[in-house]
């Protein structure tokens, strides 16, 4: 079992791109006055089919919070009966962290850590098959109320991909 695994900040500031209108229209998309993120961590299993995108939302991206997520990752493999999971993941500072380190160190029997190339997006296939098309479905040029409601269409977009995945 391989996981490719990479964060994803949803933010209340929209991301606005060029996009056709009607002539004389123009589209309005509201933004607050302050930015409020939430940090998605995302792992792609492979080559697990079904259930092959496992994800974790948390309100902060540290350390401790991609800890949580990779014993849970752990957990859900062990259900799936793996025997070894290869992690690829990127260089965010949470990924290198001294008591990251140690958690991966105490679980070396199940898990090996392989960092992907620095300022290498393109090799990360979490961010081409998973970040861009969430972030075109419900960030770009929408507006929502709270952040809530960018926390919960991110859940249902993930568990729809979740489910055509492999397709």
């Amino acid at each position: 079992m391989i996981g490719f695994q990479d964060e994803t900040w949803e933010s209340l500031y929209p991301r606005i791109e060029a996009e056709w209108m009607k002539k004389g229209e123009q589209k309005r998309v509201l933004t607050p006055k302050k930015s409020k993120r939430r940090n998605t961590f995302i792992t792609l299993l492979w080559p697990e089919r079904k259930n092959g995108l496992f994800f974790n939302t948390y309100p902060k991206r540290r350390s401790k919070e991609f800890r949580h997520h990779l014993s849970n990752v752990l957990a859900h493999a062990k259900r799936l009966g793996a025997k070894k999971i290869i992690l690829f993941v990127d260089h965010a500072t949470c990924h290198k962290s001294p008591a990251t380190k140690r958690f991966i160190r105490d679980h070396k029997s199940i898990l090996k850590v392989k960092l992907l190339a620095k300022r290498a997006p393109r090799l990360n296939p979490v961010e081409g098959d998973v970040n861009r098309p969430l972030k075109s479905v419900v960030c770009t040029n929408r507006s929502h109320p709270d952040i809530e409601s960018v926390v919960e269409e991110t859940r249902l977009f993930l568990r729809k991909y979740r489910q055509t995945l492999g397709t």
